[in-house]
């Protein structure tokens, strides 16, 4: 049967709807020849250029999307590193904070100690000297505890300081200059650059 006839034949429905298997296979081949010649065409149509300008946009692409990954990155290990230091930071200002409030409570034991000094009657007797000098041993510990956590005491004379001192009265005075310390009733300390607790003082007005 030629190809005419064929054709020819193929015009006519089948009674069940189908067309003939050797039909379906020559349409087959005719859309996949179809196919095949346009990518052929395609790919003739792309001259060198085109080619190289194709892929030097694909890898400045490329190019684009890495720098972004990489900054992403960079960006990750910063906040990283920076959220460690916050919190190194933050510890170290508890701790901070937690030695100053121990110091601080020991601050009352040498007033107390430091008052019954100033008290102590000079004419002891002999028999109260061991813990008398047993008392000032204790006192000298205390304070070697607060110099060596840099902890040093106020000035107890000189010009009144509202940043170190609390000034409990203001009188007149003709031995002091007017804004200068007449006494000190509580010793003031601070440690390192603060002020661990002011200094009580009478100031001269």
């Amino acid at each position: 049967m030629s190809k005419q006839e064929k054709r020819e034949n193929a015009a006519v429905e089948p009674d069940n709807g189908q067309l003939p298997d050797e039909d379906v296979l020559e349409a087959e081949e005719l859309d996949s020849g179809d196919v095949s010649d346009s990518d052929e065409a395609e790919e003739r149509d792309e001259t060198p250029e085109e080619t190289i300008a194709r892929l030097q946009s694909e890898l400045e692409e490329a190019q684009v999307q890495a720098a972004s990954h990489l900054d992403k990155m960079q960006r990750t290990v910063a906040e990283y590193e920076n959220a460690g230091k916050r919190r190194e930071r933050q510890n170290e200002e508890r701790i901070k904070r937690a030695s100053e409030s121990m110091l601080r409570q020991l601050l009352p034991v040498l007033d107390d100690l430091e008052l019954a000094f100033q008290n102590v009657p000079e004419d002891v007797p002999g028999e109260d000297q061991a813990w008398l000098k047993g008392f000032e041993q204790i006192q000298q510990k205390l304070q070697e505890i607060l110099a060596s956590s840099e902890v040093e005491p106020l000035a107890r004379s000189g010009e009144f300081d509202p940043n170190q001192h609390e000034a409990i009265s203001n009188e007149p005075s003709e031995d002091v200059p007017s804004g200068h310390i007449i006494q000190t009733l509580r010793t003031g300390y601070r440690i390192q650059d603060r002020i661990l607790r002011p200094a009580l003082v009478r100031v001269a007005q």
